[in-house]
């Protein structure tokens, strides 16, 4: 990996954990992030003038898979910010980056696709499964079930189950724009066009989950009504875009994008430094060690 390389997905992985605490900090709710996704609609928008030839030409079946992203991110960001309104950063942020993973590829073997993973990514699973495990604890002394149900947890798995569905619906969705003879665009160009699809697709969606709530109503008035929390929402969304720019931007100065994959768990220890540190959060020794170990099994997936 080269030093550009570097740079870029240490920026990257510093942003991603970045938004993640300003949505804690803000005790962000699904109306903040319709904002944020909205202002990301507003940045992709040229891509959609740009390419707007190639949209008539895009597969029934993707436009319905591109609903179903859209929706997919909703419960992303539902479960989210219900699980930082209760739980520390320190806590759900690595739980919500590992535990999509491991849904992904239970899903790969369900499907048929598990001998496509190596040893060395099977020892990361198995390294994410016992940092999941030990995360929660408060002592090691203390092993009961309870610590492991709490409603936290259970937004932790809302979000996984978004994050790993739209990760495979976006997968899917692309290899299908690659393949169709309709469409005149490089991969690249076909997956710029995807991505402000995909945009809009989550703005509307989660525009309706919005509103769809009571309290999201009563909060979506609130943004509107201070200024402050409105610009947050809007900025917040400049950094979420940014950070994915990042991270395609690094992809063109790298042999193999599996290091890309794994370089990005950087932003594990980062996210959960600033709860400890700038939030002031519980530094228990098993939450420190599960820290530790699902990065290090992450790494490991990404480099397998």
């Amino acid at each position: 990996m080269s030093l550009t390389a570097a740079v870029l997905i240490i920026i990257s992985a510093f942003m991603h954990a970045f938004w993640n605490l300003i949505g804690k900090r803000q005790q962000a709710s699904l109306a903040f992030f319709t904002i944020s996704s909205a202002t990301l609609v507003l940045l992709t928008s040229p891509l959609l003038i740009l390419y707007h030839r190639s949209l008539p030409a895009v597969p029934p079946s993707v436009w319905l898979l591109l609903a179903a992203t859209g929706m997919a991110q909703a419960v992303y960001f539902l479960g989210l910010t219900a699980a930082y309104r209760q739980g520390d950063i320190s806590l759900v942020y690595p739980l919500a980056r590992a535990v999509p993973i491991l849904m992904v590829v239970a899903a790969s073997f369900a499907l048929g696709k598990g001998d496509t993973i190596s040893p060395l990514g099977l020892t990361g699973m198995i390294l994410i499964v016992l940092g999941c495990f030990i995360l929660p604890l408060p002592s090691f002394r203390r092993l009961q079930l309870r610590h492991y149900l709490k409603y936290t947890y259970l937004m932790v798995l809302v979000t996984a189950v978004g994050t790993a569905a739209y990760t495979l619906i976006d997968d899917e969705a692309l290899r299908q724009l690659r393949q169709s003879p309709a469409i005149a665009l490089t991969d690249t160009e076909v997956t710029l066009l995807f991505i402000a699809l995909q945009v809009a697709s989550t703005a509307v969606m989660m525009g309706l989950a919005s509103f769809l709530f009571a309290r999201e109503r009563e909060r979506f008035k609130l943004l509107m009504e201070r200024r402050a929390l409105l610009l947050s929402a809007a900025l917040t969304g400049v950094v979420i875009m940014s950070t994915y720019g990042l991270v395609l931007a690094s992809m063109a100065y790298v042999t193999n994008v599996s290091y890309v994959a794994a370089f990005r768990q950087l932003s594990i220890p980062i996210g959960a430094i600033f709860g400890l540190t700038l939030l002031k959060e519980p530094r228990y020794p098993p939450k420190l060690l599960g820290i530790l170990i699902i990065s290090t099994g992450l790494l490991l997936v990404g480099i397998g």
